[in-house]
């Protein structure tokens, strides 16, 4: 009977889990209004490392569909964080860069999600943190797993 319990108890918390993930999509990532949601906070990391990207590229590292970054990132272009224009390095591709107020909202985003990360990690008792790394892994398998869907039995 205890086995059944363990599984339950395993079912659900991972069920909250995943409504938590889901809820944190829209939640601003550590600020007030002003601050970056962490669906943008995760299109526009890749920003903190170069200066331009095209939205294809940030949607890819993001895991988002090309649309669903147009949509965040047409947004976010209203709103003066973000600009798009000619790529500096193919003049035919169109390419988004940050403006000075995106970089000042993009930094603190990333200054409150690195600290939140380092606080859990802080967290775990030093003998379970490589059982925390293989858990995290195996969750980024199922998440993938889930995102895709039942596989084809057409064949």
């Amino acid at each position: 009977m205890a086995a059944t319990s363990d599984v339950e108890s395993f079912l659900d918390a991972f069920q909250v889990f995943a409504r938590a993930i889901r809820r944190s999509r829209g939640a601003r990532s550590g600020g007030g209004a002003d601050a970056l949601t962490l669906s943008q906070y995760g299109l526009l990391e890749p920003l903190l490392d170069q200066p331009e990207a095209r939205s294809s590229e940030l949607a890819d590292a993001a895991g988002i569909t090309p649309s669903t970054a147009t949509r965040i990132l047409d947004a976010l272009e209203r709103n003066g964080l973000v600009h798009r224009g000619r790529s500096h390095r193919d003049r035919r591709a169109v390419a988004v860069s940050l403006t000075l107020e995106g970089r000042r909202r993009l930094e603190a985003a990333h200054a409150w999600v690195q600290s939140r990360e380092l606080a859990l990690y802080e967290d775990i008792d030093p003998r379970h943190r490589a059982v925390a790394v293989d858990l995290l892994r195996r969750l980024t398998v199922l998440a993938d797993e889930l995102a895709d869907g039942p596989p084809d039995e057409r064949g």
